[in-house]
C-alpha cells in the first residue's frame, strides 16, 4: 500500500532532518495557515465589494466573519453583526438564524463554548419557531458540540442523536454534515467507554466522507478513527491512520489539527510501549498548543506527558506536570478534562503513598465524571479509591468503593479490562477479610473475563480484516483521482499561460483606474468626516445653549424669588425693630433660612456647571461623589467598580468633564425613568481608552416607544464628541445596559 511506504519513509528520516522539522515546521505552518486564511478573506472581500444584492452581500459577510484569526476577532464580529442587523431589519428570520449559527461558530473557534452555546440556543429556538428544519438541525448539532467541549456528555448525546435523526430525513443527504455528526457521536460514546460502538460510528463517518473535499473534516474523522483503534489495542493501524492525518493537516496547513494528531500519536506510541517517541510527539503538540493558546490541548498534553514519565519511572516533576494540566483544563472550563487530570494525578499519588491528597483528587474526579454522565470513568475512579483504601488497611471503606463501582459495568461489556481490574481488587479485599467464598466468586469472574477479552480481540481482528480491503481500495481510488487532477491542473496552466500577458496589461489598467477611484473616494470620506464633526460641534453647541437657559431659569426662579422675600423681610425688620410685638426675631430667623436656601440653590447650580470635586480632586473623586449622592438617597443602590483613573493629570480638562457628564447623565436617566433599585457602575482605564459600563435592573427600554429622548441624545453626543463608541440596549422589564469606549485625550504640556 502507498500508505505504508509513506509512513516508512516518514519514520526513517535522519536525526538531523527530524530536528529541523521539529524546530521549523510549526512556525512555517502558522505562517502558511495565516497566508491561506488571508487569501480567502481577500477573495470574499472582493466579492462583497462587487455584490449589489444586499441579501447576498450579508450572506458573504457571514462566510468572511468566521475566517478572521483571534487577534482580529473584532473584524469577524463586525461582519456578523452587520449581517445580523440587515436580516433583522428586513425581517428575514432564516437569515437571522444563520447569523446566530455563525456567531456560535466564531465563539467556538475562539475557545468560548459558553458563548457559542448561547447563540446556538437562540438559533435553535428561532429555527423551530419558523420551521426552518435545516437551520434547526445545524444549531442542535453545534449545541451538542459545545456540550462535548463543556464535558456534559449526556446532554451532548441527546442533542447529537436528535440532529442525526433530522439530517437523515433530508434528500439528498448532506454527507459532510452527517459525517461530522457521526464523528461527534463517536467522541461521546468513546468518552463513555463504549469503544466498539465508537468504532461502528466512526466508520460510518469515514464512509460518508468518501470523496469529500473538506480535508480538515476528513483529517478530524481519521484522527478519531486512529484514537478508537488505539483504544482497541490496534497500535500499528492507529499509527498509520495518525500519519495519514498528518499529511492532510500539512496539506491544509491546519495547525489545530496537527497539534491534536501529535498528541494522539503520543498516546498511540505510549500504548505501544515506545515512551521516548511518545514524549517527542507530546512536546511537539505542546509547542503548537502554546502558540495557538489552546488550553484544552495543553491540559491533555501535560497530563499525558506526566503519565509517560511515570511509566518510565522518572517521577521528579510529576506534581508540577499534573497541576499544570489541571490549571489548563480549568482555563478551558473543560469539566471532563479536569476530572481526567485529577483521576490520573490521584492514581499517581496512590502509587507514591500520598493517600490523603490522592483520595481528595480521586473523589473530585468521581464527582465530576458522575456529573457529566461518564459512568465508566466514574467507576474507574471508585476502583482506584478502593485500591487506596485497601493499601491504608481501611477494609470497610474499600468495600464500599469497590461494590459501588461494580454496577456501573452492567450492560457495558467492552470495559472488560477495567472490570477485570475491579474483580482483582475485590478478590484481594475478601481474601484479606477471610471471606473466601466471596474471594473465590470474584476470582472466577476474573478468569471468565480473561476468556471474553480474548474472544473480543478476535472479533475486533475480524472486523478490521473486513475493512482493510475497503481502506486500501479507497486509498488507490484517491491516488488515481489525484493523478487526474494533476493532469487537469497542468492543462489549465498551459491555457492560462497563453493569456497571462493580456490579463496582466488589463489588470494594470484596471489597477490604475481603481487607484484613482480610491483616492477620489478617500477625499469624499474626509469631506464627510469633516461635515460630521461640524454637525457634532453644532449639536454640542445647541446642547450647551439649552443648558445655559436651564441655569438662567434656575437662577431666576429659585434664587431670585427667595432673594426678593429675604429683602422684603429685612425691610420689615428695619421698620419694626423698635416696635413692641413686631416679631422681628421670627422674621430674622425666616430671613436667615431663606438666605441659607439661596446658598444651597446657588451651590447646586454651581456644581451642575462645574463639579467642585472634579476641579479640586480629579475625575475618580468626582465619580465617587455622584455614587455617594445617589446611595445617600437610599432609593437606589449603586455598586461601583473603578479600575485605574488614579492619575488623570495628563488628560485634558474637557475629556475628564465629558466622562463625568456621561456618568452623570446616565445616572439621571436611571433615576428619572428606569424605576430601578440597583445599578452596576464600572469604569476601567485601559492603555489608550476608558471603558464605561452601566447596568440597571429597571423597567428597560420599550421597543414600541421612541428610544432617542433628550437624555439619550445628550449621552450619545457626549460620546461622539470624544470619538468614542456607545451601545445602549435593554428589553422591557429586563433592565438596561450602557457600554461606552472613549479614546483618552492627552493634554500636550508646554514647558
Amino acid at each position: 500500500m502507498i500508505l505504508t511506504k509513506t509512513n516508512s519513509a516518514f519514520l526513517n528520516l535522519t536525526p538531523f532532518a527530524n530536528l529541523l522539522k521539529s524546530l521549523l515546521f510549526p512556525t512555517a505552518l502558522l505562517l502558511f495557515a495565516t497566508s491561506i486564511a488571508q487569501s480567502e478573506i481577500d477573495s470574499l472581500s472582493q466579492l462583497i465589494n462587487d455584490e449589489a444584492n444586499p441579501s447576498q452581500k450579508a450572506g458573504l459577510l457571514l462566510k468572511r466573519g468566521v475566517l478572521f484569526s483571534k487577534n482580529e476577532r473584532q473584524k469577524g464580529f463586525d461582519d456578523l453583526e452587520q449581517a445580523l442587523n440587515f436580516f433583522s431589519e428586513k425581517g428575514d428570520d432564516q437569515g437571522e438564524t444563520d447569523s446566530y449559527i455563525a456567531f456560535g461558530n466564531l465563539h467556538f473557534i475562539y475557545g468560548e463554548p459558553h458563548e457559542a452555546a448561547r447563540y446556538d440556543s437562540l438559533a435553535m429556538q428561532l429555527a423551530k419557531n419558523i420551521q426552518y428544519k435545516k437551520g434547526r438541525a445545524v444549531a442542535i448539532g453545534n449545541l451538542g458540540r459545545e456540550f462535548i467541549n463543556l464535558g456534559d456528555l449526556n446532554k451532548a448525546e441527546t442533542l447529537i442523536k436528535e440532529a442525526i435523526a433530522i439530517e437523515e430525513t433530508f434528500k439528498p443527504l448532506d454527507k459532510d454534515r452527517l459525517a461530522e455528526l457521526y464523528n461527534r457521536y463517536n467522541i461521546i460514546v468513546s468518552a463513555k467507554g463504549n469503544y466498539l460502538e465508537g468504532l461502528s460510528l466512526i466508520e460510518k463517518a469515514i464512509a460518508l466522507s468518501k470523496g469529500s473535499k473538506n480535508d480538515k473534516q476528513v483529517s478530524l474523522i481519521y484522527s478519531n478513527y486512529a484514537n478508537t483503534l488505539s483504544r482497541l489495542s490496534k497500535f500499528d493501524e492507529a499509527v498509520k491512520a495518525h500519519f495519514r492525518v498528518i499529511r492532510l493537516c500539512e496539506k491544509k496547513k491546519d495547525t489545530t489539527g496537527l497539534l491534536r494528531v501529535y498528541n494522539n500519536l503520543g498516546i498511540a506510541f505510549r500504548n505501544g510501549g515506545e515512551f521516548d517517541k511518545a514524549i517527542t510527539y507530546y512536546k511537539k503538540s505542546i509547542a503548537l498548543a502554546k502558540d495557538a493558546a489552546n488550553y484544552k490541548s495543553l491540559g491533555l498534553n501535560y497530563v499525558n506527558l506526566a503519565t509517560v514519565y511515570s511509566e518510565k519511572g522518572q517521577l521528579e516533576a510529576m506534581d508540577t506536570l499534573y497541576r499544570q494540566g489541571i490549571e489548563y483544563f480549568e482555563k478551558a472550563s473543560d469539566i471532563g478534562g479536569i476530572a481526567f487530570a485529577n483521576h490520573n494525578y490521584g492514581n499517581f499519588l496512590v502509587i507514591s503513598k500520598n493517600y490523603t491528597e490522592a483520595d481528595k483528587r480521586l473523589e473530585k474526579a468521581y464527582k465530576l465524571r458522575k456529573q457529566i454522565g461518564a459512568e465508566l470513568a466514574a467507576a474507574s475512579s471508585l476502583s482506584v479509591l478502593g485500591k487506596s483504601a485497601m493499601e491504608q488497611k481501611n477494609w470497610k471503606k474499600a468495600e464500599e468503593y469497590l461494590l459501588a463501582a461494580e454496577p456501573f459495568y452492567k450492560g457495558k461489556a467492552r470495559e472488560n479490562r477495567n472490570l477485570k481490574e475491579l474483580y482483582g481488587y475485590l478478590k484481594t479485599l475478601y481474601t484479606e477479610k477471610e471471606n473466601f467464598e466471596r474471594a473465590l466468586y470474584y476470582q472466577t469472574q476474573e478468569l471468565e473475563l480473561e476468556k471474553s477479552i480474548f474472544t473480543e480481540n478476535e472479533k475486533i481482528n475480524a472486523l478490521k480484516t473486513e475493512t482493510a480491503y475497503e481502506m486500501e481500495k479507497r486509498d488507490m481510488e484517491m491516488s488515481l483521482q489525484k493523478q487526474k487532477q494533476e493532469l487537469e491542473r497542468q492543462r489549465l496552466l498551459l491555457i492560462g499561460g497563453s493569456v497571462m500577458l493580456i490579463l496582466f496589461l488589463t489588470s494594470l489598467s484596471l489597477w490604475l483606474r481603481r487607484k484613482q477611484l480610491k483616492e477620489r473616494h478617500q477625499a469624499q470620506l474626509i469631506n464627510i468626516e469633516q461635515e460630521h464633526r461640524l454637525y457634532l460641534a453644532k449639536s454640542l453647541k445647541n446642547a450647551e445653549q439649552q443648558e445655559r437657559k436651564k441655569i438662567a431659569h434656575k437662577l431666576h426662579d429659585e434664587a431670585g424669588s427667595i432673594l426678593s422675600i429675604a429683602i422684603l423681610n429685612l425691610k420689615q425688620i428695619q421698620a419694626d425693630v423698635f416696635k413692641r410685638e413686631s416679631k422681628a426675631q421670627e422674621k430674622l430667623e425666616t430671613t436667615q433660612k431663606l438666605l441659607g436656601d439661596i446658598s444651597e440653590s446657588v451651590r447646586n447650580i454651581s456644581h451642575t456647571l462645574m463639579p467642585v470635586a472634579l476641579e479640586k480632586y480629579g475625575l475618580k473623586a468626582a465619580i465617587h461623589d455622584i455614587v455617594n449622592a445617589v446611595n445617600t438617597s437610599q432609593k437606589l443602590t449603586v455598586e461601583e467598580i473603578i479600575e485605574g483613573l488614579d492619575d488623570t493629570s495628563s488628560w485634558s480638562e474637557e475629556y475628564c468633564l465629558t466622562v463625568y457628564r456621561i456618568v452623570q447623565e446616565a445616572m439621571n436617566n436611571i433615576i428619572k425613568h428606569a424605576q430601578a433599585t440597583h445599578v452596576l457602575l464600572q469604569l476601567v482605564e485601559l492603555e489608550d481608552s476608558v471603558t464605561v459600563y452601566i447596568e440597571d435592573n429597571g423597567k428597560g427600554i420599550d421597543s414600541n416607544l421612541r428610544k432617542d429622548g433628550i437624555g439619550l441624545k445628550m449621552l450619545k453626543n457626549n460620546v461622539a464628541y470624544l470619538n468614542g463608541t456607545i451601545e445602549i440596549n435593554g428589553n422591557s422589564n429586563n433592565g438596561t445596559f450602557i457600554l461606552a469606549e472613549l479614546p483618552i485625550e492627552i493634554t500636550k504640556k508646554t514647558k
